[in-house]
């Protein structure tokens, strides 16, 4: 009999807390945490809108390693009509400068430089990569570390996006995961345990659209006019994807199974903005929402979430855009909606 996907990430994900409180117990009573601790963490910057991050990993000496990249698709040139990506492979350390309160410590990043020379271009399968500069962690900035069960007062406003504290309900009442922050840089990343293997290892599996079907028995329907489309399954959530862009700007549509009561939608985005304006909406037969969020810079991110109740299936599809003025997300939900049970 296979388990509940949806049960089992629960489980999961509540070994791996206790395995971290745990581990929070354990070093509680020193006067510093040991870089040791979080071998096999993934250190993540990341609003979930948009195609950047910045990734790290975190070693026992309190060496460190990372890439970052950020797409813009609408970067283009004769020889490369897919777009421009901005990106970089670091390497770094830090050290603990001392304790700020119960639930954090000051880190101090003392060395930190990209394995390439900034500005160097090259064009490949149509890209085009440009090297620059790692987004969030910089060399000599003091960044602070809140450790897991932080209550969200001791936090600075402004990080509760990078914390990704915000939910449907409201906001979190405290850290369920670790917190890198700079004020600074005005970036955070939060440090979760990878649970597919070490390294850079993805548990995404890309693929057509075809494999994907067939793979997952979840159907995306390719938008009209979209270019640069990609599909990738995640197979331990039965999350299946979709990226592409239309009207020079970046989506990403989601499909999940979910058991869901009618007017409940959960959101499998990965978005962790706050939206606002929202609205009930109708996508084919179903009941859903979309709303509106900006990304901290002068980007948008506007998310449409819709539910089909006959068989169970949850939908998501995010726009991230610099205007989203004259855009109508709910029509281009409707050409990525397949009606499992035929059009009505």
């Amino acid at each position: 009999m296979k388990g509940n996907p949806i049960v089992m990430k629960k489980i999961i994900a509540i070994i791996v807390s206790l395995s971290l409180l745990i581990s929070v117990c354990a070093f509680a009573e020193e006067t510093e945490p040991d870089f040791a601790m979080f071998s096999g963490m993934e250190w993540s910057f990341l609003s979930g809108a948009g195609g950047w991050s910045t990734d790290m990993r975190i070693l026992e000496d309190g060496s460190f390693r990372g890439e970052y990249h950020d797409s813009e698709m609408g970067e283009t040139g004769d020889a490369y009509p897919y777009g421009t990506v901005y990106c970089c492979s670091f390497v770094g350390t830090m050290r603990f400068s001392g304790r700020v309160d119960e639930y954090s410590w000051n880190v101090v990043i003392d060395s930190l430089s990209v394995n390439e020379e900034i500005g160097t271009q090259s064009v490949s399968e149509s890209l085009r990569f440009v090297i620059t500069e790692p987004y969030g962690i910089s060399d000599g900035d003091t960044m602070r570390l809140y450790r897991l069960g932080t209550p969200v007062s001791f936090l600075n406003e402004d990080m509760y996006i990078w914390a990704h504290l915000y939910t449907e309900n409201g906001v979190k009442d405290a850290l369920d995961t670790w917190f890198l922050c700079s004020e600074k840089n005005e970036s955070g990343f939060v440090g979760e345990k990878l649970d597919y293997g070490s390294g850079m290892e993805d548990p995404w599996l890309e693929m057509s659209a075809d494999e994907l079907s067939e793979a997952s028995g979840l159907h995306f329907a390719v938008p009209q006019g979209a270019q640069d489309v990609t599909c990738r399954y995640l197979p331990s959530e039965q999350l299946a994807e979709m990226q592409f862009s239309l009207f020079e700007d970046e989506f990403c549509a989601r499909i999940q199974p979910a058991a869901l009561e009618y007017g409940q939608l959960m959101n499998i985005s990965d978005i962790f903005l706050p939206m606002e304006n929202e609205e009930e909406i109708t996508v084919g037969r179903c009941y859903g929402t979309i709303g509106q969020s900006q990304t901290g810079s002068e980007d948008f991110v506007e998310l449409c979430l819709w539910y089909d109740a006959v068989p169970g299936i949850m939908y998501s599809l995010s726009v991230y855009s610099n205007d989203l003025d004259g855009l109508d997300l709910t029509a281009v939900a409707e050409q990525v909606y397949i009606p499992v049970q035929g059009d009505t």
